[in-house]
């Protein structure tokens, strides 16, 4: 059987932090919720080795139906040892729901260390984002554009597969496993290896005469 590419993906900002649900009078709440998918939200630049690109899950990419027939996990830091909550087949110790925004997650922490840790750290601040493990069909589920300034990209219309979620402090790096050759059969041209390779020594002698100029300048000060 054909392993299927995984990729990664950390957002963060107001949408994706996490955040405790607001107790009952008299109680203290456990509930941990927050947004792991946003739609129609443009990323952050990606990179990979053969360009950069920006990329935008579009609405409807998943269904409330889809995520109730599979098997997500919700742990921190992307550390399946430390398992926080689980929907597998639409029940379990997490809700998922899909809504107009994107795909929000619920879960009520564990009475264990890493549930304990995970309570602090939201309260406090520190679980800036939300990060999830996907998987897309590169020649059906996704397109390819190019803005005004050239720049890629990547319309992601159907998620495949979602294998997990995370809760995390810091930005991590988004692993992507699309190919040149993938986005390419799409009909978009990208940079070749030769192109690439001369933007970059043009910028390097563009950096070098700036420096040579500075210490020109500097030296006729100093006189």
């Amino acid at each position: 059987m054909k392993e299927l590419k995984r990729e990664v993906r950390m957002m963060t900002g107001t949408e994706f932090q996490p955040r405790m649900r607001e107790a009952a009078e008299g109680g203290e709440s456990r509930i941990i919720e927050g947004y792991a998918i946003v739609f129609e939200r443009e990323s952050v630049l990606l990179a990979d080795w053969w360009d950069n690109y920006h990329e935008i899950i579009h609405a409807g990419a998943i269904t409330q139906e889809e995520v109730d027939n599979m098997d997500i996990t919700m742990d921190m830091f992307h550390n399946r040892e430390k398992l926080l909550a689980r929907s597998k087949m639409g029940q379990g110790s997490m809700k998922l729901t899909v809504d107009e925004v994107g795909l929000r997650y619920e879960f009520e922490a564990p009475n264990t260390a890493d549930g304990d840790a995970a309570i602090e750290l939201v309260k406090r601040g520190d679980l800036v984002g939300s990060s999830f493990i996907f998987w897309c069909d590169e020649q059906s589920d996704v397109k390819y554009t190019k803005d005004e300034n050239d720049l890629l990209l990547r319309h992601v219309n159907h998620i495949g597969k979602i294998y997990s979620l995370t809760i995390a402090a810091n930005p991590a790096y988004s692993e992507t496993t699309v190919t040149a050759r993938e986005v390419e059969s799409h009909g978009i041209v990208l940079k070749t290896a030769e192109a690439i390779k001369k933007a970059d020594e043009e910028l390097r002698e563009q950096v070098a005469r700036r420096v040579a100029e500075i210490r020109e300048m500097s030296s006729r000060k100093r006189k």
